[in-house]
């Protein structure tokens, strides 16, 4: 089977809002225990700071865990990992309900990501091995599938924590990775074919020939640039809409949903135009229209233009992420038909890694007001911009 050219059929059978559903796990493990972690740390008689450092850990274990997995979704195939890693995510939830220490709490939300990882590297995978070239088109129906646990969750959380306590989280974690699992074994059909070439060569073989390869060194630092925009948008938003103009908590709320709105819509447009326009095109294009919202917002801060501006700013900024993102994310997994897996694992542990720098990079740049969020977004939309224009010059399409 020529990977190049999927078979319709296999793409007919893959379930995508069963992939959607194992991709948000991990929206579904972080987003729901948030509201929980002063109750955590309150019964483990830890301090806040400690519990909320499990947060970077699941992260860690993601990311470290991704590099794991990949290479081995190449060589032994996607269902037995994402079997694996569903699997391995509902018994360390289990255990997690029993958790008796902070350390102990600590350590088990690092095992929770680094086996959870299993599952979520399979899916970009699979929906290379079955879309090929359409790769941006999956991805673009996932993701609208999958946006709705960023919105749930929370809400999921903050219901459970209000009949039971903080216990009941993990336990709904268990359940959820548990119900995932019935329905793989039941639906999810293996991928990569047996008759396909099966990558037999070490993991770290694996990333040498993804990193050898010179036509992602365009689009590879692109993502990392879209994604550190993206995180660096979760990470302040909360400051400016409440602390900066003092919204409530509820009114940030629907703020908020209005991001995760804007993200749906991307996608639906992206997934609609991708097959008639290229992810390459879409993506110069999202980048081109993203620096638009991105002036307004910078322009809108340092001549204080309001609450209103703002919004509809982010709502176009975040509308304009979730195109590029999609199909820079694409673009670099069309290049490996036989390691998607492993191209899978790197573009996952970028994402995560950069997720946890935005933190870090914000508090270091803090000044008490917006404008530094605003630079930093415009000048790293600038410079994803810059790179795609630089290759627009260098590259000949063949």
């Amino acid at each position: 089977m020529d990977h190049n050219a999927p078979s319709a059929a296999l793409r007919s059978q893959l379930p995508l809002p069963l992939l959607s559903a194992i991709a948000a796990l991990p929206p579904m493990a972080v987003d729901m225990y948030l509201p929980a972690m002063p109750q955590i740390a309150d019964d483990f008689g830890a301090s806040l700071v400690t519990i909320q450092n499990s947060l970077s850990l699941f992260l860690l274990g993601f990311g470290l865990g991704m590099l794991l997995w990949g290479p081995l979704a190449d060589k032994y195939g996607r269902r037995p990992l994402a079997m694996l890693g569903l699997a391995g995510f509902a018994a360390v939830s289990l255990l997690l309900t029993f958790s008796n220490s902070a350390m102990l709490f600590l350590l088990l939300r690092l095992a929770q990501g680094l086996i959870g990882s299993a599952a979520t590297v399979t899916v970009p995978a699979m929906i290379r091995d079955c879309y090929g070239k359409d790769t941006a088109k999956g991805m673009s129906t996932v993701m609208i599938i999958m946006l709705v646990a960023p919105l749930v969750a929370p809400l999921i959380g903050s219901t459970l924590l209000a009949l039971w306590t903080w216990e009941s989280l993990f336990g709904f974690q268990l359940v959820y990775a548990g119900v995932l699992l019935v329905i793989v074994r039941r639906l999810l059909p293996e991928t990569l074919p047996a008759n396909a070439t099966r990558t037999t060569q070490s993991p770290l073989n694996n990333y040498r020939i993804i990193f050898s390869n010179r036509r992602i060194y365009w689009d590879l630092p692109t993502y990392v640039l879209l994604a550190l925009s993206f995180f660096t948008f979760l990470t302040a938003v909360s400051f400016i809409y409440i602390t900066w103009f003092g919204v409530s908590e509820t009114l940030f709320g629907y703020l908020f949903a209005s991001s995760a709105g804007a993200l749906i819509i991307s996608n639906l447009t992206n997934r609609r135009l991708v097959s008639r326009v290229g992810p390459r095109r879409m993506l110069q294009r999202a980048l081109a229209a993203a620096l638009v919202p991105a002036t307004l917002l910078l322009a809108g801060t340092l001549l204080q233009m309001g609450l209103v501006m703002t919004v509809i700013s982010f709502f176009m900024l975040v509308g304009c992420l979730g195109v590029a993102w999609v199909n820079a994310d694409a673009l670099v997994l069309i290049e490996f038909p036989h390691h998607a897996g492993s191209a899978s694992a790197v573009i996952g542990t970028m994402r995560f890694g950069v997720g946890a720098l935005a933190g870090p990079v914000l508090a270091w740049i803090d000044t008490g007001t917006p404008v530094p969020v605003m630079v930093l977004i415009f000048g790293l939309l600038g410079t994803a911009a810059a790179v795609q224009l630089l290759r627009h010059w260098c590259v000949k399409e063949q």
